[in-house]
């Protein structure tokens, strides 16, 4: 009888060796299985967030140019003056000069539309205006400006002075003051600044 119950120790005992043992690989495997996991989500992630930019289109590149481009003098002077929100200095460049694809801007570095000399320098060039409601097109005289920086100073020393009362801080605000102040002749300039604004997240500018 004593034998027997050795014996029956001896396989309980194996038993529980084997189920040990299978346990350790479950977790081994396990294990494995997880970093597997991981490591393609990981893969993943990082292909998705390559993805845009890999598949922006010319012109959304473009685009970006633009921005950048306007964005960066645009805080720069707001910095030192706090006349016109980046945001708001970025949206007019890119409404007035369709992306800096309009002549004015090719030709005379004013991307933002402003008629008149800019120490004693002008040129004429063809623009819509709204009349009586009307879009009509005509010529008329702008500024031309030696760069963009000079454009963009001289843009926000008028538009404090002209269209913007002091320390307009909401951008939403200041393309409804722009509009109803006379800035622009179209009926939809502030929904059309707002808009860009909105789609290009402009105002992140606005925090520097």
């Amino acid at each position: 009888m004593a034998k027997k119950r050795r014996r029956s120790k001896k396989k309980n005992s194996q038993g529980v060796a084997t189920i040990i043992f299978l346990l350790a690989l479950f977790v081994i495997g396990g294990g494995m299985g997880v970093r597997y996991v991981m490591n393609n989500y990981i893969a993943d992630q990082r292909a998705q967030t390559s993805k845009p930019a890999d598949s922006e289109t010319p012109e959304q590149r473009q685009q970006h140019r633009f921005i950048n481009s306007v964005a960066k003098p645009a805080v720069n002077v707001y910095k030192d003056n706090h006349q016109v929100l980046p945001s708001i200095v970025v949206a007019q460049a890119i409404v007035e000069s369709n992306w800096g694809h309009s002549q004015l801007y090719q030709q005379a570095n004013n991307p933002f539309g402003i008629k008149g000399s800019y120490n004693g320098h002008t040129k004429s060039f063809p623009t819509n205006e709204y009349v009586n409601g009307k879009e009509e097109r005509i010529n008329a005289n702008f500024r031309v400006y030696p760069n963009l920086q000079a454009a963009i100073l001289d843009h926000d020393a008028v538009v404090a002075q002209q269209f913007l009362p002091a320390h307009v801080t909401n951008y939403r605000m200041a393309a409804k003051l722009l509009q109803q102040n006379g800035y622009a002749t179209d009926p939809t300039y502030a929904k059309k600044l707002i808009n860009v604004i909105n789609t290009y997240s402009l105002n992140r500018f606005d925090g520097y």
